[in-house]
């Protein structure tokens, strides 16, 4: 596993939208290990193994992250903002943030007052301080549509837990290139898709672009998904998934029995740990989009147990990573045009 790479990918800006700057560093990272890249106008990136095959799997999991939007600079030179993905604005206020203008990245802080301690905060709520003596200062800095983020990064915990800002979905952009890498090391002969999707936490316009242009035979979207370990949470509401018990595979009615049959199988018979989840409906993942592209994709979606989401320290489990780089390594070396996919049979 290349840590390294990891933390590059959960350090790096990515708010959804601005994608590109990091998927240049995927690009780097994985042309040495593809027989193809390629990209889109929507700005995803398609990692390919054998792309002559006949048989296709797509992995899809997505590079953006939550965080702001410069909206409006004040007279004063404080700057407002619009939410790009589902944050949390009561958790902004009292934090550094990044401003990735057009000269560079700028430092600032969210402006932390009375008014911010209210419960029912807005996102129209914050103000953002990058020390700009007025309107005329600001805009030597910053633009409207430059994107913010909190100003954290990775952090090692003990017994092999990670802290970083967006795991959600970084982390599993790692775990389908990485299990790109680990097939073809084994001689998958099947071709491999491992598309690292945009705009996921605001529209899913990737997901639908990746899928419309590969036409997998098979795709399994790999996302992040809540742990019910800590207090607050509840197991009834999906299952009893913990941190460090392995990848969570996913029943749904979008989840194909078969595919999961087959994760779990590849699952025991290489001693990985797994769990389950139960969600009917939509995942609110990848998964959705690609399931209904074309005429239908065969789709699954496999899940990091992750703490905290959408926080500024979301909080995952280095074992689970590893599990799932494992269990999606196996199951492209072993599935192929001759696996029964049809739930009659």
């Amino acid at each position: 596993m290349n840590k390294e790479f990891l933390y590059t990918l959960l350090d790096s800006m990515s708010v959804s939208g601005h994608e590109i700057p990091l998927q240049k560093k995927v690009i780097a990272e994985m042309t040495p290990y593809c027989d193809e890249i390629r990209t889109d106008y929507t700005g995803n990136v398609i990692s390919i193994l054998n792309p002559g095959a006949p048989f296709k799997v797509m992995l899809a999991a997505h590079i953006d992250e939550i965080g702001l939007i410069v909206t409006h600079i004040q007279e004063d030179g404080l700057l407002r903002v619009a939410k790009s993905g589902g944050i949390y604005p009561s958790l902004y206020p009292g934090h550094q943030v990044v401003v990735h203008g057009y000269a560079g990245p700028i430092y600032g802080a969210v402006v932390h007052s009375k008014d911010t301690e209210k419960a029912e905060l807005k996102v129209g709520d914050l103000h953002i301080d990058i020390g700009a003596k007025d309107a005329e200062d600001a805009r030597k800095y910053v633009q409207e549509g430059d994107p913010i983020h909190l100003n954290t990064y990775h952090a090692e915990m003990p017994n092999s837990f990670l802290s970083a800002r967006a795991v959600d979905d970084r982390g599993c952009a790692f775990i389908i290139l990485e299990a790109l890498k680990r097939a073809k090391e084994r001689g998958c002969r099947i071709g491999v898709y491992a598309a690292t999707t945009v705009g996921e936490e605001t529209t899913m316009r990737g997901a639908y672009w990746a899928a419309s242009a590969v036409k997998p035979d098979v795709a399994i979207a790999v996302d992040v998904t809540f742990a019910f370990d800590y207090p607050g949470t509840d197991p009834k509401e999906s299952g009893n998934v913990r941190l460090g018990k392995g990848p969570v595979i996913c029943n749904s009615s979008i989840a194909n029995r078969k595919v999961n049959e087959l994760l779990k199988s590849c699952a025991r018979d290489k001693g990985l740990p797994y769990q389950m989840e139960s969600y009917m409906g939509s995942t609110h993942t990848d998964a959705d989009k690609i399931h209904f592209s074309g005429t239908g994709v065969v789709t699954a979606l496999l899940s990091l147990p992750l703490r905290y989401m959408h926080s500024p320290s979301e909080v995952c489990h280095m074992d689970d990573i590893e599990n799932a780089i494992e269990l999606l390594a196996e199951f492209l070396c072993r599935i192929n045009e001759s696996t029964d996919l049809d739930p009659f049979h």
